[in-house]
């Protein structure tokens, strides 16, 4: 509850009022009253920071689902918009399930705050955890690509082995004949290995495997492929 009173005029004898209050919330009001006229240099805003991170803030550990993520969380919106303007990284302002939030997701913006407010160990840890991460995160990527590429290798080397098996390799060109023996000799080898084996070009490789397939689709399509001359290729 507050009151107005009128106390003694000023030397100039204008009027002068007082206002007097009572309460938690007047107490809290003065201290953030004075936190804000005190905080003037950067030291003086490191401790509040340190004081709102203690009471108000989290930050997530890196490499995790969410990325990385340090916020402060209050039911008091001022005093959220005083903790980005405190920052020296870049703080967004959301309003979350009735709650102010000042939050930076960013891997610069988390060290930046947690540097200011002289939470070094924190920060090496803290980069140390992001780049154990990031190194996981990249060997995962790998693994799976390259296992996405062995698919498909397989699943193309058994479609060309399912056609060109009913070639007869004695009517095939001596060229196709030698990539018909490899290919089935070499049921799993990626096209690469097989042009290697064969002393050829990846690309005439790939050419001859195609020309094959081509040939076979062909002869199963024929209605009696069996009596044929000797197949040629185009």
């Amino acid at each position: 509850m507050a009151h107005l009173e009128t106390v003694e005029p000023d030397r100039f004898g204008r009027p002068r009022y007082a206002v007097r209050a009572e309460g938690e919330p007047v107490l809290r009001s003065a201290g953030e009253l004075r936190a804000i006229r005190d905080a003037r240099g950067a030291a003086d805003r490191a401790g509040y920071l340190r004081g709102a991170f203690s009471g108000a803030g989290s930050v997530t550990r890196p490499g995790g689902p969410g990325g990385h993520h340090l916020e402060f969380v209050h039911p008091d919106e001022e005093f959220v918009r005083r903790v980005a303007c405190f920052s020296r990284a870049p703080l967004r302002i959301t309003h979350r399930r009735g709650r102010w939030v000042a939050y930076t997701k960013s891997a610069d913006g988390v060290t930046t705050v947690l540097s200011q407010m002289g939470l070094h160990d924190a920060v090496l840890e803290y980069e140390a955890r992001a780049v154990l991460g990031e190194a996981k995160s990249n060997a995962n990527r790998i693994t799976n690509f390259d296992a996405a590429n062995a698919g498909r290798t397989a699943r193309a080397a058994a479609r060309q082995q399912a056609a060109i098996r009913r070639l007869d390799p004695e009517r095939l060109p001596p060229a196709l004949r030698e990539m018909l023996e490899l290919r089935l000799e070499h049921p799993d080898a990626p096209l690469a290995e097989l042009a290697r084996l064969g002393g050829i070009s990846r690309s005439a490789a790939n050419h001859r495997l195609r020309r094959l397939v081509a040939l076979a689709e062909r002869a199963a399509r024929e209605e009696g492929a069996v009596n044929l001359g000797p197949l040629r290729a185009e």
